[in-house]
C-alpha cells in the first residue's frame, strides 16, 4: 500500500475493508454502519446540524481521522460508545463504513455505566446534559458522588456542583443549555430561596447582559422588609371587641376595599366553640 496516499484519505484507508472484521478488544476495525446501533445513553441531548454538516463534508473530503469507540452486542452488531456526533456525520456523509475501537464489556450495566462515562470524558456537553449523566450514573447505577469524580476524572465538588444545577427551574435549564447562562450565573442563582426569584434573575441576566459579578451581588442582596401599616382607631378597637366576644385572639386585615377577619382557634373542641358563639345554636 502506498502510505502517503493512505495517510490522506484518514483511518479508514489503512483498515482492510474486505475482510470481516474480528471483534478483538482494543483492535481498531472498519466496521459498517448498518450494522452499529446508537448509545442509549448518550448524555448529549441536542447536536448541532451546521456543526455535522461541516463534519459531514470534511470526511468526504479528507476522511475519518479519528475513530469511534463502540462495543460488541452479538456477532457482527456493534452499540456505540463514544463519538455519535462523527457517526452521524458519517451517516450524512454517505459513508459505508468507518473506523472504530473495539471495547470488550461483558456486563450490559458496564457498558452503560462506560458509555456515560466515556461520552462525559470526550464529549463537548451542555452544564445540563453533564449534569444529566451524572445524575444517571447516581440513580441507575447507585454510584455516590466520589465514585463518579474517580470515574470521570474530575473533582467531587465539581460533581456535586453539576448535579445542583438540577434543582433550578425548567425555563433557566434551558438558558444554561443554550449558553445563554453560565455555570458562574447558576450558582449565584442556587443562591436565591425560590424558583420564582432564580427565574425572575435569569431573564433580567439575559435581558441586560449581566455578568457573574453582577449577578452573585443582586442574588445576595438582603430581601426589603416589609414594614407593616399602623392600623388605624376602629380597627384596633375592633379587632379588641372581638377577642373578647370570641375568647380567642381576632386580626383584622384592611384592605383598599373589604377586608379579612382572622380568628384563630387551638383545637377542634375551641372551633366549635367560636361556631356556637357566633351562631348562638349548639353544633
Amino acid at each position: 500500500m502506498n502510505h502517503k496516499k493512505a495517510l490522506g484519505r484518514g483511518l479508514g484507508a489503512l483498515i482492510p475493508q474486505k475482510a470481516e472484521p474480528l471483534a478483538v478488544a482494543g483492535a481498531l476495525l472498519q466496521i459498517p454502519l448498518d450494522r452499529i446501533s446508537a448509545n442509549p445513553y448518550q448524555p448529549r441531548k441536542s447536536f448541532n446540524e451546521q456543526s455535522i454538516d461541516e463534519l459531514a463534508r470534511s470526511m468526504r473530503e479528507h476522511g475519518i481521522v479519528q475513530p469511534i469507540v463502540v462495543s460488541r452486542t452479538a456477532e457482527n452488531r456493534y452499540r456505540l460508545i463514544a463519538g455519535e456526533r462523527r457517526f452521524r456525520a458519517a451517516q450524512r456523509a454517505g459513508l459505508q463504513s468507518m473506523p472504530a475501537v473495539v471495547k470488550d464489556l461483558q456486563k450490559e450495566g458496564d457498558a452503560l455505566q462506560i458509555a456515560l462515562i466515556e461520552n462525559i470524558q470526550r464529549e463537548d456537553l451542555n452544564p445540563i446534559e453533564e449534569a444529566s449523566a451524572y445524575h444517571q450514573l447516581h440513580d441507575e447505577f447507585g454510584l455516590t458522588q466520589e465514585e463518579i469524580s474517580r470515574r470521570v476524572g474530575k473533582e467531587r465538588s465539581t460533581v456535586a456542583n453539576f448535579l445542583r444545577l438540577l434543582k433550578l427551574p425548567e425555563p433557566v435549564k434551558q438558558l444554561l443549555a443554550s449558553g445563554q447562562l453560565s455555570m458562574g450565573h447558576a450558582r449565584a442563582l442556587l443562591a436565591l430561596d425560590s424558583a420564582k426569584k432564580q427565574q425572575q434573575l435569569a431573564d433580567r441576566i439575559v435581558k441586560n447582559s449581566l455578568n457573574v459579578r453582577q449577578t452573585e451581588v443582586l442574588a445576595s442582596e438582603p430581601r426589603p422588609v416589609k414594614r407593616e401599616k399602623p392600623k388605624d382607631v376602629f380597627t384596633r378597637d375592633a379587632e379588641e371587641k372581638l377577642t373578647k366576644v370570641l375568647r380567642t385572639k381576632v386580626d383584622i386585615d384592611r384592605k383598599r376595599r373589604g377586608g379579612v377577619i382572622h380568628i384563630r382557634f387551638s383545637s377542634e373542641d375551641d372551633l366549635i366553640r367560636i361556631f356556637e358563639d357566633l351562631t348562638g345554636r349548639k353544633r
